[in-house]
């Protein structure tokens, strides 16, 4: 998973940036950095995954400085569209988010359209005034906007807002969503004012008008009318095929990448299929032992056999971690940084995988959720 963070602010803003960038320092501890003017700021904490210099830090400035970018998340693409016009600026460093900025300046709103990956990002163009706040086709990452007559925020997690003087009247449409369907799908959260930005959806306006400030769709998923008369094999070369590529996209990084390995189909398969593309690399793998810790909650088996076959017939390292905790102990740091209620226990071992990882020098990790 890539983290960083992104926050911004636009009106009569009280809380102290350092302060609110300091609320999301575990999404990006590698650096940080905010540009702020009178009634105005945007912040950015750094995971650092591709090129991993001073020249990959936010936020970033265009080479006349006329504009400045936040960016979290990848573009799996980033290498074609850079080729189609790095003659043309004078790139500073190789990673995607300066890829990002100069295909803005090239091609304005459309370059959303060219992008493959997962992102959220925001764009300050000093000269108009202007700025694009964008969240990518499916809303893989996450980006969440507080609107009220006073100030515009935004920002990578709910707990940026709260610094600021802002409205905190609770929604009770998201509450039934949550109850409901134990999450809460579309813009709603448990703040009546803070919405989630929609998958596929950007914001783009001068700073003297942002207290009208809407979203745009721009992207719409187009499911096919008709069934195709392709023959079944052949689909299932064409996924396999796509699905290979969308691995080898998940490991561009300069940093090693691990893969969570829980035995399952989704994620047996894609370490398959990274162990494919490179044969002679050392891949490390993650799972669980769940021992007796979750019996009965849905979706916590013991597949911890069916991992250690997969690791094995692969050639891969799997590293085991017992799931003893303590719910109750854990409970409030879970909540903190989930930001919104949710009904899977799961992120609890997520939390306890990741913190094994990085003593094991991982910073990326691969899974098979979705």
């Amino acid at each position: 998973s890539y983290m960083c963070g992104i926050v911004g602010g636009i009106g009569e803003i009280k809380g102290d940036a350092k302060f609110i960038l300091e609320l999301i320092s575990h999404r990006g501890p590698d650096s940080s950095g905010y540009y702020a003017q009178q009634n105005f700021f945007l912040g950015h904490t750094r995971l650092a995954i591709q090129d991993l210099s001073e020249n990959g830090n936010q936020p970033m400035f265009s080479t006349d400085n006329r504009y400045v970018i936040i960016f979290n998340g990848e573009i799996y693409n980033h290498h074609e569209i850079r080729a189609e016009f790095k003659e043309e600026f004078n790139f500073r460093s190789s990673g995607d988010t300066e890829t990002v900025l100069n295909a803005y300046i090239k091609y304005g709103i459309s370059f959303l359209n060219k992008l493959n990956g997962i992102f959220a990002f925001a764009i300050y163009d000093k000269k108009e005034d202007e700025i694009l706040i964008v969240r990518d086709q499916f809303g893989v990452k996450p980006l969440y906007i507080y609107q009220d007559d006073d100030v515009l925020l935004f920002g990578s997690e709910i707990k940026t807002f709260l610094p600021s003087t802002i409205n905190k009247e609770l929604s009770p449409a998201a509450f039934t969503n949550y109850l409901e369907f134990l999450w809460s799908p579309g813009e709603l959260t448990p703040f009546a004012y803070v919405k989630k930005l929609l998958p596929g959806h950007y914001l783009k306006f001068k700073l003297s008008d942002y207290k009208k400030a809407k979203s745009v769709k721009y992207y719409q998923w187009i499911v096919p009318e008709k069934s195709t008369d392709i023959p079944e094999n052949t689909l299932v070369d064409i996924l396999e095929e796509k699905l290979l590529k969308a691995v080898d996209r998940q490991m561009l990084s300069d940093v090693p990448v691990g893969f969570f390995l829980s035995g399952g189909l989704d994620s047996s398969l894609l370490v398959a299929m990274a162990r494919k593309l490179y044969p002679d690399r050392k891949l490390m793998c993650f799972t669980i032992d769940v021992g007796n810790w979750g019996t009965g909650i849905e979706d916590f088996a013991d597949d911890l056999k069916y991992a250690k076959k997969v690791a094995e017939t692969l050639h891969v390292d799997l590293k085991i971690i017992k799931a003893d905790i303590d719910i109750v102990q854990m409970f409030d740091k879970m909540i903190w940084h989930l930001d919104e209620p949710q009904a899977d226990a799961a992120p609890l071992n997520v939390l306890n995988i990741a913190q094994l990882a990085r003593e094991n020098g991982i910073k990326v990790l691969i899974g098979g959720a979705g």
